[in-house]
This record gives structure tokens, sequence and C-alpha cells, in this order.
């Protein structure tokens, strides 16, 4: 049974940027640089011609960006009744390019697994064996690598620049059967939280972008791009019960996981030790908070653990259930820039300062953030 790997959201809660998901594995089909120019940009063939249509620029951008999109195959070894052992293709997803020595982008969820085999192929069908080098401890990415040069890397743009109702493409190995299959459509949305969780691990993806472009099965890791040819966000979640609703993760994550494996030959997170919800108006409401932003550190959870992670960097700040940490080194805190996306830009054993409120007073903690285990 192929497992076609994407993330699923299966119930949204009456909080707009609430939401909860589900991994999904479906059977076979039986029967996120500088966008200074407004959301759809045009392009020029000759000073002489006249302006092109958008049609024309989402062309030139599929054509420009597809050397750099792989399908990622996922093959393992699987017994029949008979006890007989053959290698099968079980799964798949997408990825880009992110240099011309063939390192590679795509979800974490995609290659999650670690005793199968990973084929990546090209736009040009050429195969070849593709190793997983890091997972991200916190975001779903993960960085691969194939054995070769040449290869056509992606343009990262910036996706603190994105702005809502501009064109994108998305681009992916839909069901693992329809390669370099490409969807356009708006940014819908930004700043959004969605949760994922299955498969012994849990996805929390703050600042999820989202967009009407669809995203199928098998489209996970792939390139979601704008009419610059930049890649401002990574595809990973849909939600199945509605229409028209993908979610992307930023690609500032991925640009500073690749600073972090650079840097350390692994993808390094930081953790401060509190399990909290972004505010909005309506949590603000709802909590009674005299505050619509800000990282609000709950005061319990149905399972009955611990809000504050014992012996943890946040309990040793002075940091209490109820407290509403609204700065980062300066840095508001707010749907766009979350906690966790605010601390993950610092490396384990960093001094950070705090802007904290609790009953209707500010109080400054400095926090000594500390080093996030792999999953």
């Amino acid at each position: 049974m192929k497992k076609y790997f994407w993330l699923i959201l299966t119930v949204f809660i009456a909080l707009p940027t609430i939401s909860i998901a589900q991994w999904s594995y479906l059977p076979t089909i039986p029967g996120p640089i500088d966008l200074e120019e407004l959301a759809r940009p045009t392009y020029k063939i000759a000073a002489t011609q006249p302006v092109v249509s958008e049609e024309e620029a989402v062309i030139k951008t599929y054509e420009n960006l597809l050397p750099s999109v792989v399908s990622i195959l996922i093959t393992e070894k699987v017994s029949n009744d008979l006890g007989e052992v053959s290698l099968q293709e079980t799964g798949g997803g997408t990825g880009f390019f992110i240099s011309s020595d063939g390192y590679i982008i795509t979800n974490k969820h995609v290659v999650l697994e670690k005793n199968v085999n990973y084929t990546v192929i090209t736009n040009t069908n050429k195969e070849y064996v593709g190793s997983v080098l890091a997972r991200d401890p916190l975001f779903d990415i993960a960085i691969m690598k194939i054995e070769g040069t040449g290869f056509k890397p992606a343009k990262l743009g910036d996706s603190d620049k994105i702005r809502i109702a501009q064109s994108v493409i998305a681009i992916g190995n839909v069901l693992t059967e329809f390669k370099n299959s490409v969807t356009r459509g708006i940014i819908s949305g930004v700043g959004r939280t969605i949760t994922a969780s299955g498969s012994n691990i849990t996805e929390t993806i703050e600042g999820a972008i989202q967009t009407d472009a669809s995203i199928n099965p098998g489209n996970s890791g792939g390139p979601l791009v704008n009419l610059n040819g930049e890649v401002i966000g990574i595809n990973t979640a849909i939600y199945r019960s509605g229409e028209a609703l993908g979610f992307a993760l930023p690609i500032n994550l991925a640009k500073d996981a690749l600073a972090k494996f650079k840097k350390y030959g692994e993808i390094k997170r930081t953790f401060l030790g509190v399990r909290y919800i972004m505010l909005n108006r309506y949590l603000s409401f709802a909590n009674k908070l005299p505050v619509q932003e800000g990282a609000y550190v709950l005061k319990e959870i149905p399972s009955g653990e611990p809000t504050i992670i014992p012996d943890g960097p946040a309990e040793a700040a002075g940091i209490k259930p109820g407290d509403v940490i609204l700065e980062v080194n300066g840095q508001k805190l707010s749907a766009m820039n979350s906690l966790s996306t605010a601390i993950s830009k610092y490396d384990p054993d960093v001094q950070i300062t705090l802007k904290v409120l609790r009953s209707g007073t500010e109080y400054t903690l400095k926090a000594t953030l500390g080093e996030r285990t792999a999953e």
C-alpha cells in the first residue's frame, strides 16, 4: 500500500487561527526575494512588445523552476503471505534543489522513516539514491543529498515579505504518479497555526502560509513559488473537508535550518520549556486577557502535564502559568512571529530577554535557552 505523505487538517476549531490536523496515509486510488511589485507582476518580452499576461508569467515561472524540483520515491522490503521478500514502492513526496551539488529540501514527514530506500528523480527522469542528512527537531523540514553536480538550485525568496492575494504556483509529485504537476492560486492568508499528529509524532506549524492553490497527496515537500520565480514556502498540509485550503511552511524557516546545518552539521533548535498558544482577539477574550498578541502560557492542559517543563529554561527564568510572553529580545510576538519561531533564531545556551505580562504588570525576565532533542 502506498503512503502518500501529506498532512490533512481534519478538524477546524471555531477560532480562525487554530486547527487540528492528522497525518494521513492514503491507499492507491481505486476508482515560501524582494516583492516590490504588486500581487501580479508582469514581464516584458522586448522593449517594443506589449506586456505579457499573467498566464505567460505563470508558464515562465514553471518552466524556469521545473529543473529544480524533484520527486522522492520510497521503497522498502515487503513480505507476501509465502514469506517471499520483494522491494516495493510504498510512498513518495516532493523536494527541490538548494545547491548545484545535490542538496535538497523537503518535508520531514516525507522522509521520516529510517529503514527504507529513498530514490530521487529529476525532471529529466534521472534516478539517484537519496540520503537524509538532517531532520529538523522542531519544524517539518528535512535536508537530503544526492551525488552529482550541475543541478539547478531553486531561488529562495523571503516569506516575511509575502502579500495576501499575490499569485503563486505549486509544483509536486501528485500521488507519486503524476510528476511535475503544477497548480496555481493566490496567498489566502498568513500566520496560520495548525497542529498535525500521528505515527508517534506531533508537528505544530506556526506562521503557516494559506493558499488556494491545489495541494495534493504527494505534493508534500514541494515548492510554493511566487511569479518572480522565488520559493516562498514548502507545501505541507491540506484541509480535506474543505476546498482550496492548502498550507505551506514559510521558506525562511528552511533558510534558518540550512544555516544551522552548515554551522553544526545538524539542525540544532532551542527550546524554552513552556506549553502555550499564540493569542488572537478571540483567545484573548476567552481567557479574559488585556492583550491580543503574545504567547499565552497555558494554566493547564487536558493531559494533566505541567505547562512549565520541570527544570527547563522557563522554570529557571521564573515564568509562570498564565503569563503572556510579549517580546523576545525586543521583538514583539504575534501570529507572524510566534514564540517558537522567535527563539529558533538563536543557538542553545544563549541568554534571551523576555517581556512578560503577569496580572496586568509587565516584567523583564532572563532565560538561557536549552537544546531541543531530535525526535
